[in-house]
C-alpha cells in the first residue's frame, strides 16, 4: 500500500524513532523462513552473542515449557522452543539492548512484566480452543508492550510512572500514553510491523486494549484475546478484563473455571 500511515507520522514527527532490529535477528528470520535451515544453524547465529546466549538458555529451561531435562546447549534449547519461540526471545534480547538512556527500574518493569505474560499467554493458549498457535500467543505477548519501551527512550523524564506506578503495569502505561501525548499499543504495532513480524502479531498488539476491536473472529482477535488472558493471570481482575473475558469464553473456550485452573497453575497440557 502507498498511502502513508498517518499515525505513523504523528508519531515520527513527535521524535519518536522505531528501534531498528539486529543483524542477529534480520539472520535469524532468514534462517526460520529456510525449510532447509535446522537447528544447528540457528544456534549458530545466536551463540556469537553471549549474553543473547544466556537469556535463551534461561527461558528455555523455564518451568513453563515442562521439559524433561535441561537443555544444555543452545541448539537442544531451539529444540525445545521452536523457530517462533526463538524469534521472540531475539526480539525481546535485541529491544532490550537499544534502551540506553531509559532508567534501569522502569525498563526492567517492562520487561520482567511481558515475560510474565508470555509465559501465561502459552499456558492459556495450550489450554484453549486455539492451542495451534501458542507459540506466536508467547511471541504476542512477549512484544505486546515494547510501545512502552520505545516511549519511555523518548521520554525518560516520565520514567518515574513506571518506577513509582501501582502493581498494574496497564495502568502505568496508561499514565504515560496521557503524559506523552501517545498511544504505547500503537507503537508497539509499529515496531512489530518494522521488524516483520507477522501481520497478526502486529494487528494483535494494535488493539490489546481494545476489545471493541476484537469482536470478529479472526487469528489476530484470539492473539489479543490471549493477551488479554495473560494480563489477567499476570495482574488479576480489572474494569477492562470484564469486556474481554465474553470473548475469552466465547472464541477460545476459556470460561470463568479453566481461567481459575490457570490461575492456580492446575492446568495440564
Amino acid at each position: 500500500m502507498s498511502e502513508r500511515d498517518p499515525l505513523l507520522d504523528a508519531v515520527l514527527a513527535s521524535g519518536v524513532k522505531l528501534p531498528a532490529p539486529s543483524a542477529t535477528l534480520l539472520r535469524l528470520q532468514a534462517l526460520a523462513a529456510d525449510d532447509n535451515a535446522g537447528p544447528g544453524e540457528l544456534a549458530a547465529a545466536i551463540s556469537h552473542e553471549p549474553a543473547l546466549t544466556g537469556e535463551f538458555m534461561r527461558v528455555a529451561n523455564s518451568p513453563v515449557f515442562r521439559t524433561r531435562a535441561p537443555a544444555r546447549s543452545v541448539k537442544a534449547a531451539i529444540t525445545i522452543l521452536g523457530r517462533t519461540r526463538t524469534l521472540a526471545v531475539v526480539a525481546s534480547h535485541a529491544l532490550r539492548a537499544q534502551m540506553a538512556g531509559v532508567p534501569p527500574r522502569a525498563i526492567e518493569r517492562v520487561w520482567s512484566a511481558s515475560a510474565a505474560a508470555a509465559d501465561h499467554a502459552y499456558r492459556a493458549a495450550r489450554a484453549s480452543r486455539v492451542h495451534g498457535i501458542a507459540d506466536v500467543a508467547y511471541l504476542a505477548a512477549l512484544v505486546h508492550d515494547v510501545g512502552i519501551a520505545v516511549l519511555l527512550r523518548r521520554f525518560p523524564e516520565h520514567a518515574g510512572l513506571l518506577e513509582e506506578a501501582p502493581d498494574d503495569l496497564d495502568i502505568a502505561a496508561r499514565r504515560l500514553d496521557a503524559a506523552t501525548g501517545a498511544d504505547h499499543a500503537a507503537v508497539g504495532a509499529m515496531v512489530a510491523r518494522n521488524w516483520k513480524l507477522s501481520p497478526d502479531v502486529a494487528e494483535a498488539v494494535a488493539m490489546h486494549h481494545q476489545p471493541a476491536a476484537a469482536r470478529e473472529p479472526s487469528p489476530a482477535t484470539a492473539l489479543a484475546i490471549l493477551i488479554a488472558v495473560a494480563r489477567r493471570l499476570r495482574d488479576g481482575d480489572s474494569e477492562e478484563w470484564q469486556s474481554w473475558a465474553p470473548m475469552a469464553e466465547a472464541h477460545l473456550d476459556i470460561t470463568p473455571p479453566k481461567l481459575e485452573e490457570l490461575s492456580a497453575g492446575t492446568d495440564e497440557e
